[in-house]
Order: C-alpha cells, then sequence, then structure tokens
C-alpha cells in the first residue's frame, strides 16, 4: 500500500486561508507545520518527507529555507509560496526562487486544482529523483 505523501510546510505569522494552503494542504497530503528553519529541520530528520512548502515571509528567508534543504536533502523538492499578485513581479520572484532551487512559485492566492496540480508534479519529481539515486 502506498503512503500519502507528507509535505512539510514552513509558514509564517501572516498564514492566512486565503491561500487556500490552510484549508486544502490536509485533504491531499499528511501536513507537518514548521514556523522557523530549525522546526523545518527537525520535522524532515524524524520522517521521510515528499516535499517542502514554504511562505515566502516567516521567522527566516526562504533563501535559508533553501539553502538548507539543498545542503543536506539535496533531492527534496520546495515550493515557494509569494503574496506578489503582480504579473511583473511574479516574474522576477519566479526566477528568483528557481535560480536559487526551488521546484516552483506558488502566487497566492491561487486556484485549487493549480495547487494540486504542482504539489503532485513536485512529489513525484521528487520520488522520482530519490528512485533515481536508489538504483
Amino acid at each position: 500500500m502506498t503512503r500519502r505523501p507528507r509535505v512539510v510546510y514552513l509558514h509564517g505569522e501572516r498564514m492566512t486561508e486565503q491561500d487556500g494552503l490552510a484549508t486544502h494542504l490536509p485533504e491531499w497530503v499528511t501536513v507537518a507545520m514548521a514556523k522557523s528553519v530549525p522546526e523545518m529541520l527537525h520535522l524532515l530528520a524524524i520522517e521521510e518527507t515528499d516535499l517542502v512548502v514554504c511562505d515566502w515571509y516567516f521567522s527566516g528567508t526562504w533563501k535559508q529555507a533553501l539553502r538548507e534543504i539543498q545542503a543536506r536533502y539535496a533531492k527534496l523538492p520546495a515550493i515557494v509560496v509569494s503574496p506578489t499578485q503582480g504579473i511583473e513581479e511574479g516574474i522576477q520572484e519566479w526566477l528568483e526562487v528557481l535560480n536559487a532551487g526551488a521546484f516552483d512559485l506558488l502566487l497566492a492566492p491561487s486556484n485549487e486544482h493549480a495547487v494540486f496540480a504542482m504539489l503532485e508534479q513536485a512529489i513525484s519529481s521528487g520520488r522520482r529523483r530519490r528512485f533515481e539515486v536508489a538504483v
């Protein structure tokens, strides 16, 4: 039997339900919540995780979170969530997070189906990369 995907969600104090993540993530995956990079690293160390979702704003920086993930869990995909709603800003942020090593950028609020599709792609990609390393 396949286990349910596990996601660590690194969120800020400003977490709102407008982005749909707080509401919908638990419907699709097992979610472990973290408020800091050290807490995220602890959660990653204690149980196999398929994906990290990282808010743009939290007690640290998304860049710091990505550096730690890449240094310790190189095959683990991460999605950064931005509150930006402008197209020009969104493109610049997207390029910035991709260059920093993120799987993708999610602009909040987003359509529920778009969020699910992005999660599905990221989780599948991460599992494939881990399988390739194991073989």
